[in-house]
């Protein structure tokens, strides 16, 4: 039995839901000067890893990464330029990179806690948003709650409910969670558990309505790819829900995929978007 569990489990984890394309290694640039790396202290204790990159006295921009990645998700690819315009926070979120797990569930309530804890750790008044996928969950799950501590918002590859992930996508989710499940029963491993809590967070989260986007009032650009694994209907509904969003739909780009567009149609995209504020 647990020969065939560890089976399905290495054929779900071969399907790259959220790994980043491959092809986007080609258009790889030099990473900037790490400026401070360091933890601050989320409100249950645990240690939330950041880093800091670009110009100390521009204005701040968190980017917030995919499930179960860390500060280093868009190394490579977006990081870079923005470093030349911001002051760049890069965060591994609980249980990723060198975070700590800490108690209870993971949860994007839980999450978003620890963002207003580092932005009070670290000074910051308010701050631009860039997140994808789960990031771009935690984002607007965060510019929900603190409006008033977020200067734009740019959600990528992001749903508001898990209504709006496709049916096919949300099958494979469930099916992989709930091998987690099984084989962190069996060995009674901690990795494997914290595997489980981790896409658990894909499996019923968030819980937004649309209603609850229109409190949004900072300048929104909402990407998604055009082969997305977000009904499109879904990403089109978060734009006209935000008052005044913005949208750019990724021709050609899957969920994860969208970064082979990244100095093609992301980067100029998303620098319009920023030089209009």
């Amino acid at each position: 039995m647990k020969k065939i569990i560890s089976l399905l489990l290495a054929l779900v984890l071969m399907v790259p839901f959220f790994a980043i394309s491959s092809n986007a290694e080609e258009y790889a640039r030099e990473m900037p000067e790490m400026k401070e790396h360091g933890f601050i202290t989320a409100r249950d204790g645990a240690k939330i890893e950041y880093a800091i990159y670009g110009d100390l006295s521009a204005e701040p921009l968190v980017m917030l990464p995919c499930n179960g990645n860390d500060m280093h998700n868009f190394d490579g690819t977006l990081l870079p330029e923005m470093a030349e315009h911001f002051k760049v926070i890069t965060v591994s979120p609980r249980g990723t990179g060198a975070s700590e797990r800490g108690e209870g569930e993971l949860t994007f309530d839980v999450e978003s806690d620890d963002l207003l804890c580092m932005l009070d750790e670290l000074g910051i008044e308010k701050t631009h948003l860039f997140g994808f996928s789960d990031g771009g969950n935690l984002a607007i799950v965060f510019t929900v709650q603190h409006g008033d501590r977020v200067l734009s918002l740019i959600p990528m590859g992001a749903n508001i409910n898990a209504w709006g992930t496709k049916i096919t996508n949300q099958i494979g989710i469930v099916f992989e969670y709930w091998i987690l499940c099984i084989k962190a029963k069996m060995t009674n491993d901690p990795a494997v558990a914290l595997k489980r809590d981790i896409q658990g967070m894909m499996v019923g989260q968030p819980n937004l309505n649309f209603k609850d986007l229109k409190n949004i009032n900072v300048p929104t650009l909402n990407i998604f790819g055009q082969g997305d694994m977000m009904y499109r209907s879904h990403s089109k509904k978060i734009t006209k829900s935000i008052p005044g969003a913005e949208e750019l739909m990724v021709k050609g780009g899957g969920h994860s995929s969208c970064f082979d567009y990244t100095h093609e149609i992301l980067l100029p995209r998303i620098l319009e978007f920023y030089e209009s504020l």
